[in-house]
């Protein structure tokens, strides 16, 4: 007696499974990871415009100026990450902003810097360098006040 078709292809159902789901999964992952990637630009992207209305505001290099960026508590995202210049009429950093005093700033310019986001996408597992999301605004009072009272720390 011949074996029938049917008996034949009994194990090839479970090796189509085994392809078109693994394909499924990584879709689906890559779906779920590019939502988070396109959350966390969104975060990036706040923190740099929180920082920059501190950074026109506080007193030149204030620590609470890159401390606020920090308030979605991204992964691997440090206060390092955020990069603040202060910038002529010219557009040109001033080297040394402190000791060069009030009147040489006219900008202040918020980036991020070398922020590295890993995406968990199944056999393939990207890293994305995050883009810059530059906030430049013109500098307002950088903490010289007449009241004694400051929101920077």
């Amino acid at each position: 007696m011949t074996p029938s078709l049917r008996s034949y292809q009994r194990g090839i159902t479970m090796v189509e499974f085994a392809i078109i789901g693994t394909l499924l999964f990584i879709l689906l992952f890559g779906v779920m990871e590019f939502g988070r990637l396109f959350s966390t630009y969104a975060t990036l992207s706040e923190s740099t415009r929180r920082a920059a209305r501190l950074a026109a505001v506080c007193p030149v290099n204030d620590p609470g100026i890159t401390n606020t960026g920090l308030f979605a508590n991204l992964p691997g995202f440090t206060s390092s990450n955020l990069q603040v210049q202060y910038l002529a009429d010219d557009g040109s950093s001033v080297a040394s902003p402190g000791s060069t005093g009030y009147a040489n700033i006219s900008y202040v310019r918020v980036q991020v810097t070398g922020y590295t986001i890993g995406l968990a996408i199944p056999l393939i597992n990207p890293a994305v360098v995050a883009p810059a999301f530059p906030v430049t605004l013109p500098r307002e009072s950088l903490g010289v006040s007449t009241v004694a009272v400051t929101a920077c720390s």
